[in-house]
């Protein structure tokens, strides 16, 4: 029998028809799920259901406080399971954003002072910036640009040769949606000693992502893009936690402190989560889990088709394509041959009232226009894209 003292769950088979799990003012066009997608409605109602029920009952009196750990460590065996891990929830830190996950990460890597670190030039800020700073403290980093699978692995290859101790990589490029050749990547790591990390952050929900496949050593993870999601819960999975330090330390990283034996950390990844977190945000993020799971195939083959659609109205109009029409994700970024990205972008949505997302690079890569979409998004919504872009491309700069 249930009472006021029992904390809401979630759907398993919840409804994932277009209709129940549009969130979006109608009228607008969203294209910018690699920014961050619109939260489901059954994922934002879990949330919410969660978090008035821990406020009623008081998150830190007995029934709340079992609750919310309750509630941490369910989300951190669904996304074990999500990620190819099932049982794999003790390799699983929960954190409130990919950046939040590649800062533990990277500052924690086991490296001996002065290592050469390589990483790509596909990388997020929020990658290449921790990165930046052990340069700062004394290691050295190479940034290998993407042309081709093969060029790529020669440049990865003769990093690990010249003595590199880790790989910084992202599956999906947040700059282009290229899928990266991960795999290949991590096992020149792994034959010469290093550690690998990858960032997932722009392929879990739009891709299929399997932490064994990938061979990597960490992977990170976030629950507000392709998963639609609640924004602040993200996750990151460790094979092994004797490759990383932990640098930041809090109440749910140790197991037991004194001011005379000093303190001992968790034995399992969750050593790696320092304080207070928002448990119904992932409560939110297991309902997102839940829809992804029924709707299986479903968002993969969408997206490949809307993609298609997508190529084939843009070779039409005056833009570069610095997108692989047979890459399989719903990024796509174009360069307007006549300039005036940023422009463009404005006026998709003041005029159109469309959202895509300007892309500015530096070292004379041309300003580029992010196109993202998922499986929500139709054949029709496609051509309302591209009618529009291309009215907006002959506007004088």
């Amino acid at each position: 029998m249930s009472s006021a003292f029992d904390a809401p769950g979630i759907d398993e088979h919840p409804d994932v028809s277009d209709r129940a799990l549009q969130a979006l003012v109608p009228g607008t066009l969203y294209f910018n799920v690699a920014g961050s997608g619109p939260t489901f409605p059954v994922a934002h109602a879990a949330a919410h259901a969660f978090r008035t029920w821990l406020n009623g009952v008081g998150m830190f009196s007995h029934v709340g406080y079992d609750a919310y750990n309750a509630a941490l460590d369910a989300a951190r065996r669904d996304v074990a399971a999500f990620v190819g891990d099932p049982g794999g929830a003790d390799r699983i830190a929960l954190a409130v954003s990919a950046t939040d996950g590649l800062n533990a990460l990277v500052a924690g890597l086991r490296i001996p002072a002065g290592s050469l670190i390589a990483t790509t030039a596909e990388e997020h800020g929020s990658a290449l910036l921790p990165l930046y700073r052990r340069r700062d403290r004394g290691d050295r980093l190479r940034v290998v640009r993407y042309v081709d699978d093969a060029s790529f692995l020669g440049s990865i290859a003769a990093a690990f040769a010249d003595g590199a101790r880790a790989l910084v990589v992202s599956l999906v490029s947040c700059k282009t949606g290229k899928v990266l050749p991960v795999r290949r990547a991590a096992d020149l790591a792994r034959r010469a000693g290093a550690v690998t990390i990858v960032d997932c952050a722009q392929a879990l929900g739009q891709i299929a992502v399997d932490v064994h496949e990938l061979g990597a050593d960490a992977v990170v993870t976030l629950g507000y893009k392709w998963m639609h999601g609640p924004l602040g819960a993200a996750a990151f999975w460790v094979r092994d936690l004797a490759l990383f330090d932990v640098e930041r330390l809090g109440w749910r990283s140790q197991t037991s402190l004194d001011l005379v034996g000093g303190y001992a950390l968790k034995p399992q990844a969750e050593r790696f989560e320092t304080g207070t977190v928002d448990a119904a945000a992932f409560v939110g993020l297991r309902q997102a889990l839940a829809v992804h799971r029924e709707l299986g195939p479903v968002v993969g083959d969408r997206i490949r088709a809307l993609r298609a659609g997508l190529f084939a109205r843009l070779r039409e109009m005056p833009f570069d394509l610095l997108s692989r029409p047979e890459d399989p994700t719903g990024i796509v970024v174009v360069a307007p041959r006549g300039g005036d990205a940023a422009g463009i972008v404005a006026r998709m949505w003041t005029d159109e009232g469309i959202v895509v997302k300007h892309l500015q690079e530096a070292e004379g890569i041309p300003d580029g226009i992010r196109i993202s979409f998922w499986a929500l998004h139709r054949p029709e919504h496609v051509d309302r894209l591209a009618d529009a872009l291309a009215r907006q491309a002959r506007v004088p700069a």
